[in-house]
């Protein structure tokens, strides 16, 4: 059979053989990179770059293929809040939090106002710092907290300042422009949508990122300092914005697993679809 298809191509010599096969091999591999250069996926990639967070701003837009829907709903389920006892303290990159900011920044925005505010703080120092911040403002204003209140706060604030500084790698506290355009004043729910949207973004970027993750604190623990304009100021931000908390987040320490489940969609809808 061979020899029939060398006559037939008219290949008389073994290195004129040789060469053809060659030149099939090579053609057929310059054409299978060819058509996979603009595909990205989450392995080699993501081990040797996205990982350590190194390459994420070399990314152009047209270097990463959209994921399919399957790939896409997967990570929608694969998100979980990891607490900070389940972190263990390494620091991530600068460049990590950028990409994490970057996905943050592409939130659906009525008007363009883009209301999300982002401060970022990291290391034991800055953070200790942050809460030493809170717990003053709790000792300098007593008379508006309650015992209960305060008492459960201490609790709390002994126990943050405990596992924050030893786990945490950043710290992003959440703030809301109320006025971000100066010529557009929107409803106050729709720019608390939006930050949450980016928010959203934020974690599942994470969850994209192998070994690390985090969760959304709404600081309820310390609301009565979160709402104050003094730790508005504190936050570089004006006395009509909003603070909604923190994104903590970090290297998920080894062996952690962890679970999560959902009622059925179904029992949450209503259709009015008939003609």
């Amino acid at each position: 059979m061979l020899k029939e298809i060398l006559q037939t191509l008219q290949i008389e010599t073994e290195a004129e053989a040789l060469n053809l096969i060659l030149t099939f091999i090579l053609s057929g591999l310059i054409g299978y990179v060819w058509s996979h250069r603009g595909q990205v996926t989450g392995t080699e990639k993501e081990k040797e770059k996205v990982e350590d967070g190194e390459g994420l701003s070399e990314l152009q837009d047209g270097d990463v293929s959209l994921p399919g829907s399957e790939s896409l709903l997967k990570l929608i389920k694969d998100r979980r809040s990891i607490m900070p006892k389940d972190l263990t303290g390494e620091i991530l990159s600068d460049e990590t939090i950028e990409y994490l900011l970057e996905a943050g920044n592409w939130a659906p925005t009525h008007h363009k106002t883009q209301p999300w505010r982002y401060i970022v703080i990291s290391g034991p120092n800055n953070i200790l710092d942050y809460l030493d911040f809170i717990e003053k403002w709790y000792s300098d204003n007593r008379e508006l907290v309650s015992e209960d209140e305060f008492q459960k706060f201490q609790d709390k604030y002994s126990s943050m300042r405990e596992t924050l500084p030893a786990n945490v790698s950043h710290m992003l506290v959440i703030g809301m422009k109320r006025q971000a355009l100066t010529d557009k004043l929107l409803p106050e729910w729709e720019e608390i949508a939006a930050t949450s949207c980016s928010v959203q973004n934020i974690h599942l970027a994470l969850t994209a990122l192998p070994g690390c993750g985090g969760f959304w604190s709404s600081h309820t623990w310390c609301k009565h300092a979160r709402d104050s304009n003094q730790f508005k100021e504190y936050l570089g931000l004006e006395s009509e914005d909003r603070v909604f908390g923190a994104f903590i987040l970090g290297r998920i320490r080894d062996g952690a697993k962890f679970k999560s489940t959902r009622a059925d969609w179904r029992n949450k809808v209503v259709w009015r679809t008939g003609s």
